[in-house]
């Protein structure tokens, strides 16, 4: 009787991660339905059966987590008259996302389940897609019925602003474009992957967003480099290296000299936190405290969000919660480099390509946007990073148990 509970409350947290993973372009009620589901099945689960298998897998994945989120909670020291806020804050908006990243590391240990998850993303990306072009050319977008402001506007398909879409679009292409290039034995399979990848890379010109511009050609250089790594072998490291460090930053620079007046306020926003991380640079004014101090130090009369995720990271919690973090994704892409490169071609390794492609164009795209700080697009990172942390596990292991 308690395998079949089992049994069921472990399909019940897999396919509760599909719903999650649809909805997210979609519906902010139904994500909070289906992440509620992941995470009360999940603990109903670890409560019948105690099992950290996932856990000690990846001991210094969940220590650089633990880590960040132990400065996140120092920096409660400095908040103040808004420490009631930032507990909020730290326990409702940011507590659920490390148990939401062990629930889908510890359920989609089978590769099978991640490939049915990234046909999820496929599909709901394509539903994304094709609602930009009924938004862009007949006037609304079927998904939300949101209006259009002309062929000219920028789109923003079923999220509320442009840049939101653009955070999305920028994360799904290369997960959709990596899946187009595996050799399919069915041609018309890998021609409907690269027309769905042709629209979702239009919809994301549509968004006028020039942070996911530079987060998507990111995300592709990372594909380029990585799939032709036999035939570069010998200069890879240079050749990924000088991407990064020229080639992206030119990109931005030039993107730079396109900006609108708009722009000019973002500086308004980096001064103000600059001067919020002088003032307390180790631990940070307090987490969740940045627009409540944003009118004092940006000397505005409207709160915003810093739009740099780094920045406000920084300013809020301290530079060590910031280094945590970035140890903590820089982990992640380490481990799944590693994999990728002694991998031989396979779908599962073209898949993990993508996701990791994808955390990588939304990282980049965070340097413009805080979208670490957004409901729906937390969300979309979390459960991709749990998918690519699952994934280049598993088949770490693989290579291991080969040796």
């Amino acid at each position: 009787m308690k395998l079949k509970i089992l049994r069921f409350l472990d399909v019940a947290v897999e396919y509760s991660v599909y719903g999650l993973i649809f909805f997210i372009p979609i519906s902010i009620a139904m994500i909070g339905t289906f992440a509620s589901f992941v995470l009360t099945f999940f603990l109903l689960k670890k409560v019948l059966s105690p099992d950290f298998t996932s856990i000690k897998a990846n001991k210094m994945l969940f220590l650089f987590l633990l880590l960040f989120f132990a400065f996140m909670d120092l920096s409660l020291l400095n908040s103040g008259p808004l420490v009631v806020k930032s507990l909020k804050v730290l326990i409702i908006k940011w507590g659920r996302f490390p148990l939401l990243l062990w629930a889908v590391v510890d359920t989609f240990r089978d590769p099978r389940r991640i490939i049915k998850a990234l046909y999820v993303i496929l599909f709901s990306a394509a539903l994304v897609g094709l609602s930009v072009f009924t938004q862009k050319f007949l006037g609304f977008e079927f998904l939300r019925g949101r209006g259009a402001g002309g062929l000219l506007a920028s789109s923003s398909g079923p999220f509320k602003n442009p840049n939101a879409l653009a955070a999305y679009l920028t994360c799904v292409i290369p997960i959709v474009l990596s899946l187009a290039l595996w050799k399919w034995k069915k041609g018309f399979v890998k021609a409907g992957l690269f027309l769905i990848s042709a629209i979702l890379v239009i919809a994301s010109l549509w968004a006028l967003c020039r942070g996911g511009w530079l987060g998507a050609i990111s995300g592709l250089i990372f594909i380029i480099l990585i799939v032709n790594y036999q035939r570069i072998k010998k200069v890879f490291w240079p050749l990924f290296l000088a991407s990064y460090i020229f080639f992206v930053p030119l990109i931005g620079l030039i993107l730079f000299f396109f900006q609108n007046r708009r722009d000019s306020y973002r500086f308004v926003l980096f001064r103000g936190a600059w001067e919020m991380i002088k003032e307390h640079p180790l631990l940070g004014k307090g987490i969740g405290t940045f627009m409540d101090y944003c009118v004092l130090y940006a000397k505005s009369d409207t709160a915003y969000y810093a739009h740099n995720c780094y920045l406000q990271m920084w300013a809020e919690s301290g530079i060590f919660s910031l280094l945590s973090f970035l140890l903590f994704v820089g982990y992640v892409f380490y481990m799944s480099i590693k994999v990728i490169l002694e991998e031989q071609r396979s779908l599962k390794q073209f898949a993990l390509i993508g996701l990791t492609a994808g955390l990588l164009g939304f990282l980049v795209h965070s340097f413009f946007e805080v979208h670490l700080y957004s409901f729906q697009l937390s969300f979309l990172f979390w459960v991709v990073l749990g998918l690519t942390v699952a994934l280049s596990s598993k088949l770490g292991q693989e290579q291991f148990s080969k040796i």
